[in-house]
Order: C-alpha cells, then sequence, then structure tokens
C-alpha cells in the first residue's frame, strides 16, 4: 500500500476546519495528529474514487433530516447489532441484499418498506440535479445506460438509479457506538466516509453541521482513525466482504460473543478434562493430551482496517513434529506449520473485546517431545502481496543406548517459515508445554482469568490477542 504525504495546504485547511467546528466537538475530540492517507492509487484507484462519490450522494440524502431517521430505522431492523444494513435494502431492492438480509427477507423476519422510499428519492433528486459533482459515479452511469434527461418521470429515475446502484454490493456501516436513535435526535450533525478497497488506516471524513447557516453541504473535516468513528456520528460506505454476499464461497467461521460450546469430548468416553494444573514431566510420551484452542478475543480494534465491519483472522501453530534423524550422533527434528482455523468476527466485537468460544483443535496429541510450540495470527485484508513469519520452536528428545527418547527438556531446536497472501502478520507466543499445563487454571503470568460453565481457565495473552485452552487426558 502506497500512502503519500498530505500537502501543507491541506495540513492547514484540516487545522482551520477543526477550529471552525462546533463548540461541543472541539471540547470532545481529540484532534487525530496524523498526517498520511492513502489516495486511490493503481489497480484500486476506479473503485475508490466510485466509493467516494457514492459516499459523499450517500451523505448529500442524509442532510435531510426525514431521510435520515428513516435510513436509521432501516439500519436497526436490518442489523442485530444496530449498524451494519446493505445499500440495495435501504434502496427497497431484492437483488444486492446480503446473505442475512435475504434469509431474514425469506422467513418473514424481514421486509421491504413499501410506499415511497425517501432516500432512493433523495439520492435521484441529487443525481439529476448536481450530477456533475460525482464524476467516477457520471461515468460508471453511463457505462450502464443511465441518462436522467430520457425521462421526464422522477419514478422512473429512482428505479433506474436505484437498479445500478443495487448491482455494486455496496453496504453502509454505522458503528456509532451511541446508536442510530441516539444519533436521530442529535442537533444534525453526521460524518461520511468511504472505506477504501485496499487495507488503509485512516480517511477523509466530511461533515455535515446542522447548525451552518449555509446551504446544506458536506465539508471536509480532515483525516480521522477507526477511534474517531467509533465515538462519532459516522456514516461509511463499503463494499460488502465476499463472505456476505449470496453465492459466494466463505472458508471463515461465522463467530458470535458466548456462543455455546457444544462439541463432544475429542476422544471420547475415556478422555478427562483436565481441570488442575499438571506438572508435564508426570505425563509419558505414550499418553495423550489433547489440547483445544477454546476461545478467544480480540481486546482493540488496532488490527481493523479503517471503517471495516469484520475482522478476519487466520491462526497457525509450528511444532517439531516433523522427521526426526540422527547424525554423528546429532538428534535434528523438523518443523510443521498446522491451521488452527479462519474466523470473522464483527468489528465491533474487537473494540468491545468480546470472547468467542469454538474449542477447535490445537494439537491431538501434545507428545512431550514437542516441547515448545508456536501461536501467531494473521489479519486478512484485501492486500496485495504476502506476509511471512518464521517460527522457532524446540522438540524435547536425547540419544540414549542408540535409541531417541523423549525428554522433559527442550534440547532441539527447528524453525519453519509461515507466509499468508493478503494479510498481516500480528503476533506470535512461544508456548512451552511445561509451563502451559502448569497454567490450565488460576491467573498465571498473565493473571487473567475466564469461567466458562462453572470452571474457571487461565487466559493466555500475546499483544491484544487473549486466549485460552482446554485440555483433555487419556492415561493409556
Amino acid at each position: 500500500m502506497n500512502h503519500i504525504k498530505l500537502h501543507s495546504y491541506l495540513c492547514v485547511l484540516v487545522t482551520s476546519l477543526v477550529l471552525v467546528s462546533c463548540s461541543k466537538e472541539s471540547e470532545t475530540i481529540p484532534i487525530p495528529e496524523l498526517l498520511e492517507i492513502a489516495e486511490p492509487q493503481g489497480a484500486f484507484e476506479t473503485e475508490n474514487k466510485l466509493l467516494k462519490d457514492v459516499s459523499l450522494l450517500v451523505g448529500q440524502a442524509l442532510t435531510d433530516a426525514e431521510v435520515r431517521a428513516e435510513v436509521n430505522s432501516k439500519i436497526e431492523n436490518a442489523d442485530a447489532l444496530k449498524e451494519l444494513v446493505s445499500l440495495s435494502f435501504l434502496l427497497g431492492r431484492e437483488n444486492g441484499l446480503s446473505k442475512k438480509e435475504s434469509t431474514a427477507l425469506k422467513s418473514g423476519k424481514l421486509s421491504l418498506a413499501s410506499g415511497p422510499n425517501r432516500f432512493a428519492n433523495a439520492l435521484a433528486h441529487e443525481v439529476e440535479t448536481n450530477g456533475s459533482a460525482y464524476s467516477a459515479l457520471s461515468e460508471q452511469l453511463e457505462r450502464n445506460g443511465f441518462d436522467p434527461t430520457a425521462s421526464k418521470s422522477a419514478e422512473a429515475v429512482t428505479a433506474q438509479l436505484t437498479a445500478l446502484l443495487a448491482d455494486q454490493n455496496l453496504e453502509l456501516y454505522y458503528p456509532f457506538a451511541e446508536g442510530p436513535q441516539a444519533a436521530s435526535k442529535s442537533a444534525g450533525d453526521f460524518y461520511v466516509s468511504y472505506r477504501p478497497v485496499q487495507y488503509v488506516e485512516v480517511n477523509e471524513v466530511f461533515l455535515y453541521s446542522g447548525a451552518d447557516t449555509e446551504a446544506a453541504a458536506l465539508k471536509s473535516f480532515g483525516v480521522v482513525n477507526n477511534d474517531f468513528i467509533d465515538t462519532h456520528n459516522v456514516y461509511i460506505l463499503g463494499q460488502m466482504d465476499p463472505c456476505d454476499l449470496p453465492g459466494k464461497q466463505c472458508d471463515f467461521v461465522d463467530l458470535v460473543p458466548e456462543e455455546p460450546e457444544g462439541q463432544p469430548e475429542p476422544l471420547g468416553a475415556q478422555a478427562k478434562l483436565l481441570t488442575y494444573n499438571v506438572n508435564h514431566s508426570s505425563i509419558e510420551e505414550e499418553d495423550i493430551v489433547s489440547t483445544r484452542f477454546s476461545g478467544f478475543k480480540i481486546d482493540g480494534n488496532d488490527w481493523l482496517g479503517f471503517g471495516a465491519s469484520h475482522q478476519k483472522i487466520e491462526i497457525y501453530r509450528g511444532s517439531a513434529d516433523g522427521k526426526i534423524s540422527v547424525e554423528d550422533g546429532k538428534i535434528s527434528a523438523t518443523s510443521k506449520s498446522y491451521n488452527i482455523n479462519y474466523y470473522r468476527i464483527r468489528a465491533k466485537g474487537a473494540r468491545k473485546g468480546w470472547w468467542y468460544h469454538h474449542n477447535d483443535e490445537f494439537d491431538d496429541d501434545w507428545n512431550m517431545s514437542e516441547n515448545e510450540q508456536v501461536i501467531t495470527l494473521f489479519t486478512k485484508h484485501h492486500l496485495t502481496g504476502s506476509a511471512s513469519v518464521e517460527l522457532n520452536t524446540k522438540a524435547g528428545l536425547e540419544l540414549k543406548n542408540g535409541s531417541i527418547q523423549a525428554v522433559p527438556q527442550a534440547t532441539v531446536s527447528s524453525k519453519i517459515k509461515v507466509s499468508l497472501g493478503s494479510a498481516r502478520q500480528r503476533t506470535k507466543a512461544q508456548l512451552s508445554r511445561r509451563q502451559v499445563l502448569a497454567t490450565i487454571v488460576g491467573p498465571g503470568v498473565t493473571q487473567r482469568t475466564i469461567t466458562r460453565d462453572g470452571q474457571t481457565w487461565n487466559v493466555k495473552k500475546s499483544g491484544i490477542f487473549h486466549y485460552y485452552f482446554k485440555h483433555y487426558y487419556t492415561d493409556l
């Protein structure tokens, strides 16, 4: 991703806009000290310019208080978290709905409003009267045969415009912590922006001030980050994630907070859930310790791209459980990497630090010889290139009387490299078998615990990534 410095005149402009904004804003908003912004570049330039235009068009429609109230109401109806809705649903179109909206529509839990659509009409009116202000959108519309002058019927113009916009698979994201209804009762101030196609951490927002005595207009407020959009009345336009598009394959598991576990014990009836700390040297190589990655939370929005509605992560482990060989009396062991799972959570879950529970396999047989493993996390984004990390593992192996035996202490080191496309590597942690089994329960090093089904487990931590294990033991 390329970043370019803002010109000095833009910095002056941002400062000036901050100073003249309403007093309540200047008192409560810590102005972001961010001097870089991702401008539309390369392969993403066309898409980003269109997103910006449509976001400004939507923002102009929202300057009408009745339109804004209609949109806020639909956001509340369409989404359990009251912050995400497809542009198609707002426009009253069936094509372009998200998977969840389509399902809710078919089940009768959701319905497309009948009668006049203030939002759709406001968009069409703005394009008719001020279409030249949206050059990228106008070009897209012309390519699709849209001609606002071809018919004098306002209804026909609205129908044609909304059909074309619905085909773009866009969504409106509204992460304002106080919710749509609180915003509807505000003085009328709001911001609009867009989520660039590529991963960026900051972007420009545009402010509409209800107290402005000038004609309704959106004015550049400056460059902000995700901390700002969580605490201010910001509407963000973006492309829907492929996982939300009907008919699109999605490898990521959508998690909801506090989901019941309900998974069977991994080793059958003979497996015993370890609910106390153990000395790993007392569990022989022939015995089985099956370890489950039972839950995690991302405590903060540091890894979210600007305006992202979801956090997508992939978790891997590295272990020295590959080929073991002996040469000149020296033991070597190769490392392997394993994918734990692909997860997708709502951005609000990261911002609020919600726990997610899924009970996936970490290591179905964590032997004594796998003395030290590694856990690492990648976040997935729309990026070119790849991210890599080297995982250093340790095995407990000794050569005794010509045979290889497992020992409690680490004696053999190895490493493996994990690379992922369209991702960022965020964190990794060394996991000593001795330390992990000694902190199954209790506060441990992190001084953190979590209670599930009446049992309190120790929480491990690496940066803003928190997680806990469950271990099942079978004495063979």
